[in-house]
């Protein structure tokens, strides 16, 4: 018997066992590939499906996309005043601006029913409030000088020829007297105050503390060996004590 070729022979034998192959079928398979074998595509190969934005990030597209248009009729109403291209960006505008009256109205309510991102009941805003706030403020302050007397006191730091610190020797003073915390004036030219008559002269503490510019404060624990700087410049006794409080009974960010 006339043998049948080897290639017949194998397409038979696969067509034959087709449940055993690792493709679909043998017929379906290029012929002018190497030895008929399908070269199936590899679904990893395959490009992805787009993902689809999120609706934060098709909000964030679209906004660009508004105050690009804006951004235009506000530039072509400029470079062409023409009544169309006025009229054009007012209307814009108008837009911008009652989206803005919407987002304001949603946004105190918000507030108000929501007690955790209500920030006036840290910082309130309305005069009876305000009047509460300081009361209570004052009465914090007053007990944080009382409590630093103790151990606390005040270097000022002055020039004679500087009329800033004869300004600021009389509020100095006046801290003294009424807060009972110790200040101890200090002179970098040797000269006096008539508030302080007996005030040190400098013996290199001024350089030790970076002190450069006159009137300057700094508020200082001798037992301790703590110095924390409070300021340099004019500055109020309401403020003196207030930057006293804050300085040492708070933390970044608690009065915020």
């Amino acid at each position: 018997m006339f043998p049948f070729p080897a290639a017949f022979t194998f397409t038979h034998a696969a067509t034959a066992n087709a449940d055993g192959l690792d493709y679909p079928s043998a017929w379906r398979c290029d012929a002018t590939k190497f030895n008929w074998y399908c070269e199936l595509e590899d679904p990893e190969d395959k490009p992805a499906p787009p993902r689809q934005k999120t609706k934060a990030e098709a909000a964030l597209d679209n906004l660009k996309v508004w105050r690009k248009e804006i951004e235009e009729k506000r530039a072509l109403s400029i470079m062409e005043p023409t009544p169309e291209n006025v009229k054009s960006y007012i209307v814009a505008q108008e837009k911008l601006l009652s989206n803005a009256s919407l987002y304001s109205d949603v946004w105190r309510r918000v507030i108000w029913q929501n007690p955790d991102v209500n920030y006036e009941l840290k910082r309130p805003y309305n005069n009876a409030a305000i009047s509460t706030y300081t009361k209570e403020r004052t009465q914090v302050t007053n007990k944080t000088m009382a409590d630093l007397n103790k151990e606390w006191g005040i270097f000022f730091f002055f020039r004679s020829d500087c009329p800033y610190c004869h300004r600021m020797s009389s509020t100095m003073r006046f801290i003294q007297e009424h807060y009972g915390v110790t200040v101890l004036a200090i002179s970098l030219d040797g000269g006096t105050l008539p508030d302080f008559p007996n005030a040190k002269m400098d013996n290199g503490m001024a350089e030790t503390l970076g002190v450069t510019q006159v009137p300057a404060y700094v508020l200082g624990n001798v037992k301790q060996k703590k110095m924390v700087p409070i300021g340099t410049g004019m500055v109020s006794a309401d403020d003196m004590v207030d930057r006293i409080y804050v300085l040492t009974k708070t933390k970044p960010g608690d009065l915020y």
